[in-house]
C-alpha cells in the first residue's frame, strides 16, 4: 500500500511541476535616473520575473508613475542568466512599451 501511494504521490507531483511555466523576463528598474545607467550592476536593480514582455514594461511603467519623483527608468531583459563573474547576461533588452 506505501508503494502506491508513493507512485500516486510523484505522478501528482510530477504533473503540477509541469504545467509551470519560468518567466522568461526580467524587470531591471532604477529608481529616480534619467537614463538606463551604463555598467550598472543589474543584479541590484531586480524589480521582478515576468513570463511576457508586456507584463514586464507595465510593472516598470507603474513603477516609475508611483515613484516620489516621477522619474526612473526601467528595461526589460530576456532569458537573464548569471555569469561566471557573477554579471547578468541577457538575449536582449527591451526598454519601451510595444504597445
Amino acid at each position: 500500500m506505501g508503494f502506491r501511494k508513493f507512485v500516486l504521490f510523484g505522478l501528482l507531483f510530477s504533473s503540477l511541476t509541469a504545467c509551470t511555466q519560468s518567466p522568461e523576463w526580467t524587470l531591471f528598474y532604477y529608481a529616480d535616473a534619467t537614463e538606463i545607467p551604463q555598467g550598472a550592476v543589474q543584479s541590484k536593480n531586480i524589480s521582478g520575473y515576468y513570463a511576457e514582455v508586456d507584463q514586464c514594461l507595465m510593472k516598470g511603467a507603474g513603477m516609475v508613475k508611483i515613484s516620489d519623483s516621477g522619474q526612473g527608468r526601467y528595461q526589460c531583459g530576456l532569458q537573464c542568466v548569471a555569469t561566471q563573474d557573477k554579471a547578468l547576461s541577457c538575449k536582449k533588452f527591451v526598454d519601451k512599451p510595444a504597445f
